[in-house]
């Protein structure tokens, strides 16, 4: 189903872009950064803010794969590679830099390197953290990256059922119903899988969400899921998803694209990637003051990380953005999924067999 294109009187297209997602990306990286600084107290501000980011990616993602034959898919995992890895890539550079000037390496040290280079951390890290913190990179730093892993392993699993299945079961509302319920109940990929289930009501009823009778009955459910989390009347890791999704729901609204919008919501990549060095740079800046955990640190840590952030943005993402059509042909997106899913696999049999030595 392609989109319906409308123009406003300026020429921009309004049709096929969302522009409150660009902040919404911003503020969403904000927020872990400062529940990462002990600014937010609430403990699942963070992983709400990463849920929200699961399901926006549903939410795109799910359409890009659903308007995609099997012939697209070799630009689908180019795009992935280039887009994704790259920053990430050098957001592992820069923490294991930064830890090999004070952290001894040791086997569990190159183990933890180990997992986030493999995108399999989620599985194996996480679980660890409470007794092996002190042996990770930078104490544990990294950690936010178990959500780029999972990310990445659904996109791996998603081109199989959407693509490459025969459409009346890949396509079907009743299986990635079904899909969603299940993954939500496991408490893995469930705020994703809902976004791609949201998409695909959308390929095949439209902008259902945009009508008055919708954007009532999505606001009721946005503000009794908040009820529940609020006041506890359900657990949180399954009224979360359903929050998610329904407020990506509501913000994907048509609009134009503006030059500020786009550039938060680029730079809200690498902020979330890399929003440990402002923290630590604030830190050292302001610890001879003995100023080190006052409130101008929080304000200072926010600040770095935002030039820092626009930085990497201008020289990597916007960069491979610009370039990165040129650069693809259809070997090339060969080669990245086969770098993808060999990646997995190293990753997967390396950590069964840390785990079972």
């Amino acid at each position: 189903m392609e989109l319906r294109q409308k123009k406003n009187t300026t020429g921009g297209d309004i049709g096929s872009y969302y522009p409150l997602f660009d902040w919404l990306r911003i503020i969403l990286a904000i927020v872990v950064a400062l529940k990462h600084d002990d600014v937010i107290q609430w403990s699942n501000a963070g992983n709400l803010a990463v849920q929200v980011f699961f399901a926006l990616s549903g939410w795109l993602i799910g359409g890009i794969l659903l308007s995609s034959k099997k012939e697209d898919l070799p630009r689908f995992f180019f795009n992935r590679v280039t887009r994704i890895w790259v920053p990430y890539a050098i957001a592992i550079a820069l923490l294991l830099g930064a830890s090999l000037l004070r952290d001894p390496v040791t086997s569990k040290w190159l183990e933890f390197a180990f997992y986030k280079l493999t995108f399999v951390y989620n599985f194996f890290g996480p679980p660890q953290l409470a007794q092996f913190r002190l042996q990770m990179p930078l104490a544990g730093t990294g950690n936010h990256f178990w959500s780029i892993c999972a990310e990445e392993q659904f996109y791996l699993l998603a081109p199989f059922v959407i693509v490459l299945m025969p459409v009346r079961l890949g396509k079907s509302l009743v299986l990635w119903s079904l899909l969603s319920v299940l993954a939500v109940s496991a408490q893995v990929y469930g705020s994703i899988a809902l976004g791609v289930t949201a998409a695909m009501l959308r390929y095949y009823f439209g902008d259902w969400h945009l009508n008055k009778c919708a954007l009532i009955i999505l606001s009721a459910i946005l503000i009794a899921s908040v009820m529940c989390i609020i006041l506890d009347w359900a657990p949180y890791i399954f009224v979360a998803p359903f929050f998610s999704v329904i407020t990506v729901l509501l913000l994907a609204r048509f609009g134009v694209k503006t030059y500020w919008g786009q550039f938060v919501g680029g730079m809200s990549y690498p902020f979330y990637l890399n929003h440990w060095i402002g923290v630590f740079s604030a830190h050292k800046l302001l610890e001879p003051f003995g100023l080190r955990e006052a409130p101008i640190s929080k304000v200072l840590a926010l600040v770095l990380n935002l030039f820092v952030a626009a930085v990497l943005y201008i020289v990597i993402d916007y960069s491979i953005k610009k370039y990165r059509s040129s650069w693809f042909n259809n070997r090339r997106g060969i080669y990245s999924a086969f770098a993808a899913y060999s990646l997995m696999a190293v990753g997967l049999a390396g950590g069964l067999s840390f785990f079972k030595g």
